[in-house]
């Protein structure tokens, strides 16, 4: 694949004159050089995908070149390669777009690295699903919806998430007064996970185990709240702020499963003091650092650093089985699988959902896991 089919290289300018300690001195750029190679030594490649003719052209476009110019003045953080790969060549329809994301995204994987995509709106985050549709996913939103407005029906992630295909949908934060009934109730027949953002924000750790298991993340800025976040498209009075989703931003990039987060949703052009962009950058930091410092962290892979405990549960007449890592101390639970042990399947959990098990009540995750295999 050559990358200059498909990558615009960014200017210099967004490189701060001064500092050589901050995060614009030490990345590595595209610079539109045929036949580029990816040094091996990378980790995380920035992409921007500067598309917004789903919101009839918003201004969502300019995103990523705001959130650079922030991004690059932040301070190196942890040591790792990476690389700023430029802005995808949006196509002459939507679809060209998202096709062009998702050959960008089966390249990038291929050489093991994640990616950070700075919208843009958030139905850009389709061509991330295309590029792994044929594996088994689980998809999460940090979004106060759980059906994206702009487009309803049409909107491609609303297809994802509502049309059966075969992913497991999370989200972080949904907010009650703009959710139906409807869209709850089928969501429970789909053994989905929906977490209200009083009930995330409450113990934001708890939030943890959902998502370390997720390997799409799309982040929508009308998540957080106007006085953190003026400029999201979708403005509310409340929501996150600024610190939560730079927490759960921390968690995707120490998960080993995410391979590809996407931000969107901001509206530079009502950013007054670039305080959205900033947030939009500090988000960024925080995902990119914890992928600086990931390890591939599961009982399947490295079973020697777990110790695991069981728990006889009187109801199944069945042993709960919980792993706990010896270094980390994240704990995971095994959901057994009637069709046989290959089936399993290993889940993250918290402290607490041991705990649970040992008071002889089971982890609400762990039921709904069980429900969705058998």
């Amino acid at each position: 694949m050559n990358l200059k089919d498909y990558l615009i290289p960014v200017s210099d300018d967004f490189i701060p004159s001064t500092g050589k300690g901050n995060f614009g001195h030490h990345i590595i750029m595209y610079r539109g050089e045929p036949g580029c190679i990816i040094p091996a030594s990378v980790k995380a490649a920035i992409l921007g995908v500067p598309e917004d003719r789903f919101s009839n052209g918003g201004g969502e476009i300019k995103l990523p070149e705001q959130a650079r110019r922030q991004l690059y003045a932040l301070s190196a953080g942890s040591a790792g390669d990476i690389m700023d790969l430029g802005n995808l060549r949006t196509g002459k329809t939507l679809a060209d777009t998202y096709f062009g994301l998702q050959h960008v995204l089966n390249e990038l994987s291929e050489q093991q690295v994640v990616t950070l995509i700075i919208g843009g709106t958030t139905d850009v985050f389709y061509g991330s699903y295309l590029a792994f549709a044929d594996e088994k996913l689980t998809f999460t939103t940090i979004a106060p919806y759980l059906r994206f407005p702009d487009g309803e029906e049409q909107h491609p992630l609303n297809t994802v998430i509502y049309n059966n295909l075969p992913v497991h949908f999370c989200n972080v934060g949904y907010q009650s007064y703009y959710v139906t009934h409807k869209d709850l109730d089928f969501l429970k027949t789909k053994f989905a996970e929906t977490y209200r953002v009083g009930e995330v924000k409450s113990n934001i750790s708890d939030s943890e185990p959902v998502i370390r298991d997720t390997d799409l993340l799309a982040l929508s800025i009308n998540a957080v709240k106007y006085s953190d976040a003026p400029a999201a498209s979708v403005p509310s009075p409340n929501g996150f702020t600024g610190e939560d989703v730079c927490q759960l931003a921390f968690y995707a990039g120490l998960g080993y499963r995410c391979k590809s987060m996407g931000i969107f949703d901001v509206l530079p052009q009502n950013d007054f003091q670039n305080i959205t962009a900033k947030l939009v950058a500090q988000i960024a930091w925080y995902f990119i650092e914890g992928v600086k410092r990931r390890n591939r962290e599961s009982p399947k892979t490295a079973i020697q650093n777990f110790k695991k405990y069981l728990i006889y549960y009187d109801q199944l007449h069945h042993n709960l089985c919980f792993y706990k890592n010896i270094k980390t101390e994240r704990w995971w639970m095994e959901v057994p699988s009637l069709k046989g042990e290959q089936y399993s399947e290993m889940i993250s959990c918290t402290p607490d959902d041991y705990t649970k098990a040992t008071e002889q009540e089971i982890p609400d995750r762990w039921w709904k896991m069980y429900q969705k295999i058998n």
